[in-house]
């Protein structure tokens, strides 16, 4: 009997990783009634699994179904991207439409000459009957513009902040308009400016205020206001109770109120990357790890003094020897600066471990990512507290390391919630890796330390032990979430 077989594999709608398909097997044959046409018959056979039969006629059903990336297929001169039925006098189906339109074979190879069995066969090769296909990939995952302007008002706003705090700490600060100041609440100005004009611009599709305010960027508005009140009452609490030395600018109500907002509006960048299919580039990353460094950094901030650990030579205590009379008085102190010093090994490994596995929790991340997290965590309040470069550079090359070990068992273990171990293991690493690193840096850079061989190792292993546990509840959470869903 003459006539026509054609497959078609009609993959699933929005389901990724699906290899469900519909195998569709129209016949078309001559038509007994009206001579010079055809008629169509279509048998719908039940929903078949698996990816072999696919691979085997040139689908692309299982291969792509399971790609991080979004795959639009647009039809050629064939007339496959076309499926509406077209208005005749009698109607027609889409395959016949689409026959009609030009997918004619040209060989005894084609598929509309092949039989079901040999459809079905592994042997078979239906390519050069099929039409092709134009891939267009749509990298999914990308950052948007708002998320780099995001991002670089936040760098703009914390070099402000950290220059701002230097100069309080080391020199006098007697004026509130200041380069520091003016460059910290220029940038603020800067992310309200872009934020209001992406939120206008949605405006008239969303016809809501909040439905105009892109994915994840919510509390980057209410960080903007907290920002611009919070700024209004610093000038009143400076024309009132003057300006604050050392500490205590750390305990201001209104700086307090300032890092606040910042913290929300830095952290929009986050969220927003949450909140979309993740990207498998290093450039594509860089404002989400960029921005939550600085979230940390605003931690940091907040609680500099528990920063640096003063273990360098240069820092070391009066010696009880030379002191004979006043031995009471430097153990005592002794003691106090060794606790006061453990207690920053431990929160400075708590901070570093928290944001290295919260990044890779659910995420599969570049290498090189957590260099530059971790980087970026240490790298603005290094440079307020360090004295000289050459102490901001042993920071620096201390992170490098801490962020190289961890890019390190991303690649080679692939640490999430979902892999336990390796998840344990990287929570280990990182911190004990910064720690470790500062330490044999500081030897050609600094003489060493003056700390001995059990405050040495035993810092390392501590600060490797602090990481495990914030390890290990990342993955208690992650356990209740699951049972709770």
């Amino acid at each position: 009997m003459p006539g026509a077989t054609c497959v078609l594999l009609i993959e699933k709608a929005a389901v990724r990783t699906s290899t469900d398909a519909t195998l569709l097997l129209p016949t078309i044959v001559p038509s007994n009634h009206v001579p010079g046409r055809s008629v169509s018959v279509e048998n719908q056979m039940r929903t078949i699994r698996g990816g072999a039969f696919g691979a085997a006629i040139g689908a692309v059903g299982s291969p792509c179904g399971i790609l991080l990336e979004t795959m639009r297929f647009g039809g050629t001169a064939s007339g496959l991207g076309e499926h509406a039925l077209t208005q005749q006098s009698a109607p027609i189906t889409s395959v016949e439409s689409a026959l009609r339109k030009g997918f004619r074979g040209e060989s005894k190879d084609d598929s509309r000459h092949m039989k079901l069995m040999d459809l079905l066969s592994p042997r078979a090769e239906a390519g050069p009957s099929l039409p092709r296909l134009d891939v267009v990939v749509e990298p999914l995952g990308s950052p948007s513009r708002l998320d780099w302007l995001a991002t670089f008002a936040g760098l703009w706003i914390l070099t402000g902040l950290f220059i701002d705090a230097h100069q309080h700490l080391f020199l006098a600060v007697e004026s509130f308009l200041n380069p520091w100041h003016m460059t910290m609440y220029s940038g603020a100005v800067f992310a309200a400016v872009v934020l209001s004009a992406t939120i206008w611009s949605n405006y008239r599709r969303a016809g809501s205020f909040w439905k105009a305010i892109p994915a994840g960027y919510s509390q980057s508005v209410v960080g903007v206001a907290a920002l611009l009140v919070g700024g209004a009452l610093d000038v009143v609490w400076h024309s009132v109770f003057g300006f604050e030395h050392q500490l205590d600018l750390l305990l201001s109500p209104p700086h307090l109120f300032l890092l606040a907002g910042l913290f929300f509006l830095i952290t929009g960048p986050v969220r927003s990357a949450l909140a979309r299919p993740q990207s498998t580039r290093l450039v594509q990353q860089l404002p989400m790890l960029i921005s939550l460094g600085l979230a940390f950094e605003i931690i940091q901030f907040v609680t500099q003094y528990g920063f640096y650990p003063e273990a360098l030579m240069r820092d070391h205590p009066l010696a009880q020897v030379a002191f004979p009379r006043e031995q009471f008085v430097l153990s005592v102190f002794l003691f106090y600066r060794q606790a006061l010093e453990i207690a920053i090994v431990i929160w400075q490994s708590l901070l570093l471990g928290a944001a290295v596995l919260y990044v890779c929790a659910g995420r599969r991340l570049a290498f090189g990512a957590l260099i530059v997290l971790c980087v970026v965590e240490k790298l603005w309040i290094g440079g307020e507290l360090s004295s000289d470069l050459k102490e901001l550079l042993l920071v620096v090359l201390a992170s490098i390391a801490a962020g190289l070990v961890g890019d390190f068992l991303v690649a080679k273990l692939r640490p999430t919630v979902r892999n336990p171990n390796a998840f344990r293991a990287l929570g280990f690493a990182v911190p004990s890796a910064y720690l470790a690193a500062y330490f044999a840096l500081a030897v050609p850079m600094f003489g060493g330390t003056w700390w001995d061989a059990s405050f040495v190792f035993g810092s390392i292993v501590e600060a490797g032990i602090v990481g495990l546990c914030i390890s290990q509840l990342f993955l208690a959470g992650s356990q209740t979430t699951t049972n709770t869903v």
